[in-house]
């Protein structure tokens, strides 16, 4: 498949990564011309230094051949330019990124269906819900519904306290007992999706698919501690913030919302009045200490400066038992996350790339990848008269690369998978895959 995206920041970058290792054929367009250098020393992919709006450079990309095409910079003029431009030229499919709320709104209609958009994306709202499907599950680092939030994703790191250390995968088989299965583990930084000889230490990390009415059962079980989320401090007041904050305070929470800038901070005020919105700098640990950091349940911190970030969180999770999140634009910090005792860590870039993932697969159903492997979970309809219409699991005789995890029946029912079960035309699989695996299975069941 022939790619262009345009615009090579976290999540054309990340997007380029993903769909390099499928080995799809993928060309960047990059105005900037160290960052398009830097991304082609990195990834085996072509670089084009140019203007995402000229016809040209468009054409110099090949997008008239493109089966998708991807405007992800952070201007929204060029991307929804540059997008036009090229289904014009003839790319089949066109995702444009648009952060800018009246565009997304009913004001914004006539223009996106002038662009002929095949998907919008927002990494902002894509981050904002990332950020509450975590707070509904204190604990977890990793949370992400799946076939229609039937069963769910989740990753955590094994407690002390874990009933399952020291026992191998063979032993925590599902069952009754262990109401989930175990698609990748994650140990000294190297991520495998394992098989039954593998055995469970505290510390490991895990990404386990288990049923909504099961998780937190499953997550008592990894000996994570969740707790009840009643105060929670969100740091900064942009668009992620201002989401989240606006959100929990919905559902109930009560919300203190710390912003450095006097007119956002204002206008925040006036927005959000059953919010608690002061003026301030996060890493200003006198004023998190005034504004009761220790007395949190969360403690969100999503500017835009990664270190202010890191730095804030590490100081609420020093100073508190807050579940604490960071959201992380660029990558190379996130071993400092674990190392200061921060709970969680986000980008933008994966729950966008989710969402692109999904749409140019067609038949998948959901996606979600990870920031520090390349193992994800991809979620098909079974086609019929496909291979698996009709088979056992053991019958498809599935490479190592891939895990089936779960199965939702065609009444809604869903069930974790083993060997004897019979899979049907209709029924949605959960696969955890490396990239490499996923021709396979295509094969199998589309």
């Amino acid at each position: 498949m022939h790619v262009v995206i345009v615009g090579a920041g976290e999540v054309g970058w990340y997007l380029a990564q993903r769909l390099g290792a499928e080995n799809h054929d993928v060309v960047v367009v990059e105005q900037n011309e160290v960052i398009a250098r830097a991304l082609g020393d990195d990834l085996d992919v072509q670089t084009i230094v140019g203007n995402g709006v000229t016809p040209s450079i468009l054409q110099e990309a090949g997008v008239d051949r493109a089966e998708l095409f991807a405007g992800v910079t952070q201007n929204d003029e060029v991307n929804l330019i540059s997008a036009l431009l090229a289904k014009d030229l003839g790319s089949k499919q066109t995702v444009v990124r648009l952060e800018n709320r009246e565009l997304r709104g009913t004001a914004g209609q006539h223009l996106r269906e002038a662009v002929r958009a095949d998907l919008i994306i927002d990494p902002d709202a894509d981050t904002a819900q990332e950020i509450i499907e975590l707070v509904h599950v204190t604990g977890a680092d990793e949370v992400y519904p799946m076939a229609t939030g039937d069963v769910v994703v989740i990753g955590a790191v094994v407690g002390e306290n874990s009933v399952l250390a020291g026992r191998d995968l063979a032993e925590i088989g599902p069952t009754r007992e262990w109401p989930f299965i175990v698609g990748a583990v994650t140990k000294e930084g190297e991520t495998v999706i394992p098989r039954g000889n593998v055995i469970v230490n505290a510390g490991d990390h895990l990404r386990v698919l288990t049923s909504q009415d099961a998780q937190a059962e499953t997550l008592r079980l990894l000996g994570v501690e969740q707790r009840k989320v009643s105060r929670v401090m969100v740091l900064g007041g942009g668009a992620v913030g201002f989401l989240v904050a606006h959100q929990l305070q919905r559902e109930g929470a009560e919300v203190t919302l710390i912003e450095r800038d006097h007119r956002r901070a204002v206008a925040l005020s006036e927005r959000l009045r059953w919010i608690t919105v002061v003026e301030g700098d996060i890493t200003d640990t006198e004023l998190l200490r005034e504004e009761s950091v220790a007395a949190m349940d969360v403690v969100v911190a999503a500017t835009g400066e990664d270190t202010a970030n890191v730095l804030a969180c590490a100081y609420a999770a020093a100073e508190s038992d807050a579940f604490t999140v960071a959201v992380l634009h660029r990558l190379a910090l996130l071993p400092l996350v674990r190392q200061f005792g921060i709970d969680a860590a986000l980008s933008p870039r994966t729950a966008s790339a989710n969402a692109v993932l999904q749409h140019m697969r067609g038949g998948t159903a959901s996606v979600a990848t990870f920031l520090e492997s390349d193992v994800e979970v991809d979620e098909f309809v079974i086609c019929p008269d496909c291979r698996a219409d009709g088979a056992k699991v053991s019958e498809l005789h599935l490479p190592h690369t891939l895990l089936l995890a779960a199965v939702v029946r065609t009444d809604g029912s869903s069930e974790i998978v083993s060997g004897e079960t019979r899979l049907y035309a209709g029924e949605t699989i959960v696969v955890f895959a490396r990239p490499s695996g996923f021709t396979e299975i295509q094969q199998a069941f589309t």
